[in-house]
């Protein structure tokens, strides 16, 4: 069996919500769960199982996570605090927090490239247009 077909298993100790696979060659992946931390896994580095990037600027548990589909270093993330948040992996903060919902936003997602759409418990679909990361 190659290296590319055994099995990889990576924790956090955390329920996980939700995951996508993007970055670099898409072959980073990114997670939310039961805590306010995106984790970032890159399973080509043999031997580790922890992320090689934690970003906690939410204060609840994460709902959703995307990358963009035409950069390498951008995703964002959605939470039950209500916020969509925009990370570039050369940076610690947040490149933007969108602040529209009233309550839990459960679901988001990159709309036209530089928009964010994203829809939440409080039965609203938002869409944040003017989002520049790239």
């Amino acid at each position: 069996m190659d290296n590319d077909h055994l099995p990889l298993q990576q924790y956090c100790d955390k329920v996980i919500n939700c995951l996508d696979v993007g970055g670099e060659g898409s072959a980073l992946i990114a997670a939310g769960g039961s805590d306010p931390i995106l984790r970032i896994w890159d399973p080509r580095k043999p031997g580790t199982s922890a992320p090689v990037y934690q970003f906690s600027s939410h204060s609840s548990w994460i709902s959703t996570c995307k990358w963009h589909e035409k950069s390498r270093f951008h995703l964002l993330s959605a939470s039950y605090d209500g916020k969509v948040m925009l990370w570039d992996l050369r940076t610690a903060w947040p490149l933007a927090v969108i602040d529209t919902h009233n309550d839990k936003v459960l679901c988001a997602d990159w709309w036209k490239g530089e928009s964010v759409v994203s829809g939440g418990a409080d039965s609203k679909l938002c869409i944040s247009s003017d989002v520049c990361v790239l």
